[in-house]
């Protein structure tokens, strides 16, 4: 019985421990500065909308894990490319295009249609995806 208990209590711990830690998921290697940065957060939020500035949202075209291709390319790590090659991806999105990626397809009215707040928060979001 003391065994069961024991095995019980370490088990528990584990878990506990796992979940203390975020159990190694997705969002602790691109977002996890979502939580400490509400500029960060706000980033997240438009970029997970379906609908933004009367286009599609990005979440629609772009994925952010490696490799997985919906219509845009991944934006998994984009945050190593630096802020003025993402905040150009969005205002003159025909500037650099991904290669195998035509031009054309990304709305270019982004930059006229988001805030300057708006387009301030999603950079900022995008950098954390590294």
């Amino acid at each position: 019985m003391k065994k069961i208990l024991l095995l019980t209590l370490v088990l528990l711990l584990a878990m506990a421990l796992v979940a203390a830690c975020g159990g190694g998921s997705q969002e602790g290697a691109g977002g996890g500065g979502a939580a400490a940065d509400p500029d960060v957060a706000a980033g997240k939020a438009l970029f997970e909308q379906t609908t933004l500035a009367g286009n599609a949202g990005c979440i629609t075209c772009h994925s952010v894990e490696p490799g997985k291709t919906v219509v845009g390319p991944s934006l998994a790590g984009i945050g190593n490319k630096g802020e003025d090659f993402i905040r150009e991806s969005i205002v003159n999105p025909d500037a650099q295009v991904a290669e195998g990626f035509p031009k054309g397809v990304m709305p270019k009215d982004y930059g006229e249609k988001l805030s300057e707040e708006q387009l301030n928060q999603l950079v900022k979001y995008l950098m954390t995806l590294k």
